[in-house]
């Protein structure tokens, strides 16, 4: 074996070993371990203009509240008692991240208005997960907020899933009624949700039990799933088990994907567990990949069976051991380069087909069905190991498939099919909502799809070279 062989397969050990790194799970946080802040008691202190107030645990040791997400939170309050600052700890004395997300709020007070920041470990103003670092918000002479708008570090406004701050109405009891959402002038705008107001109906206790959607001009508008409102039961402890969606007459109907009616448990510390799909008369629903419904694994959602338990199936599979992504793509390749040519080539369209049914058969989404952002993600690749594994994944889906039409096809214009291939399922999940169309996506897919076809080329070259050198 030559130098430039040998170069060749070191770098495509790197390229194995590096993606199986970069889809190693974080570390895996038990949601149902230790104690809620109702098990637990409140102990105060005061050191000057600060007020730690911590959980305790029976004996008087300080505690994480696992439904909190902290142990004590340390309030800064001014001269006029209002609370400048608050920032979270464990019981360890460290910040402790906040829905995964801001340690700390900073709270500056001006004629009327709030400015709300958010603050990261160390202290300082920080970018949310949700697209925003401060909030400015208006009040009404109740204190009731009434307006929020969106800001940056630099205090630039910004838009969060299609608009740049909402405007609060309430009712003759007091009660938040509705929320309308406002473009960066401060005129009602829809949400890349498809509405532009929510509505809310609300129990004696002030509980929201439905809500409602409307587009700018006041008409009923969808929702993602298609529905035109959602009504919501409640357990003891007011999170919401079951959710059925509604029609523009408030009636129930069946969502986008089948089901009208989903059924939610939770973990101890209030996140949730598994989500039952179901019809109007309350039957179980298959949806279009044979699952009953979804289990939140972390950050990954496995697939569930009738029962509620988790299937066996290729999707949990990849999902549950994301390094399957990886080895199994290594296997196809080198299944696609030494199979008899006309296998390698079934096994190619065979492989065509599974891509097409992973990116466009029904997926849970989130609410945006575009990004065109490029490299969207970049400032969360090395920090959430969801995005490491949707950044891999995207890469190895298309690594077989340039393999195979390589081995299959040897031209230079085969370069295009990883582009075309991807471009298609990105406007189909366009058009049909099922997914959320990205170029990160097609730049993953084209790229994985060229890694392949170089793959296939080396191999390929380093056979010829063999053979005619018996």
């Amino acid at each position: 074996m030559n130098r430039k062989n040998l170069s060749t397969i070191i770098l495509l050990i790197l390229i194995i070993a590096v993606s199986v790194l970069a889809v190693m799970p974080d570390k895996m946080v038990d949601h149902d371990s230790g104690n809620i802040a109702a098990e637990l008691e409140i102990s105060e202190s005061v050191d000057g203009n600060v007020t730690s107030t911590s959980y305790v645990n029976t004996e008087g040791v300080v505690t994480d509240a696992i439904d909190m997400g902290y142990a004590t939170v340390q309030r800064t309050r001014n001269a006029e008692g209002e609370i400048t600052e608050e920032f979270y700890l464990d019981a360890k004395g460290n910040p402790a991240k906040r829905y995964d997300d801001y340690c700390g709020i900073a709270y500056e007070y001006g004629n009327g208005t709030v400015k709300i920041t958010y603050l990261g470990d160390d202290g300082l103003p920080m970018m949310r997960s949700a697209g925003y670092a401060t909030i400015v918000r208006t009040v009404d002479g109740n204190g009731r907020a009434v307006d929020d708008y969106y800001y940056d570090l630099d205090m630039q406004p910004v838009s969060c899933s299609g608009y740049h701050g909402q405007h609060r109405e309430y009712d003759s009891n007091g009660q938040n009624n509705s929320v309308t959402y406002l473009d960066q002038d401060g005129r009602p705008v829809c949400s890349t949700s498809g509405y532009a107001r929510k509505r809310y109906d609300r129990d004696d206790w002030g509980t929201v039990t439905a809500e409602h959607y409307f587009d700018v001009q006041g008409n009923p508008a969808k929702a993602p799933l298609g529905q035109y409102g959602e009504q919501y039961q409640r357990d003891e402890n007011g999170q919401i088990i079951q959710i059925t969606y509604m029609d523009a007459d408030g009636s129930p109907m069946p969502t986008n994907v089948g089901y009208t009616i989903l059924k939610r448990t939770y973990h101890r510390d209030g996140t949730a567990d598994t989500d039952m799909y179901f019809d109007a008369d309350g039957n179980p629903m298959a949806l279009s990949k044979g699952q009953y419904g979804i289990k939140h694994s972390g950050k990954v959602n496995l697939l569930l069976d009738k029962n509620g338990k988790v299937k066996i199936c290729v999707d949990n599979i990849l999902n549950g051991f994301p390094a399957m992504v990886v080895v199994s793509g290594v296997i196809i390749c080198i299944l696609m380069l030494l199979l008899p040519e006309k296998v390698s080539t079934a096994l190619t369209i065979a492989y065509v087909v599974f891509i097409l049914y992973e990116t466009l058969m029904f997926r849970e989404t989130g609410d945006a069905r575009t990004n065109f952002v490029l490299f969207s993600y970049a400032d969360r690749f090395f920090t959430e190991q969801s995005v490491r594994v949707g950044v891999i994944n995207n890469i190895w889906l298309f690594i077989p498939l340039g393999t195979g039409v390589h081995r299959n096809i040897r031209k230079k214009w085969v370069l295009l099919i990883p582009l075309l291939l991807s471009i298609a399922i990105e406007t189909t999940q366009y058009i049909t909502g099922l997914g959320i169309a990205e170029f990160d996506d097609v730049f993953g897919n084209t790229l994985g799809g060229w890694i392949g076809i170089v793959i296939a080329y080396m191999v390929m070259k380093w056979k010829f070279v063999k053979h005619n050198h018996g």
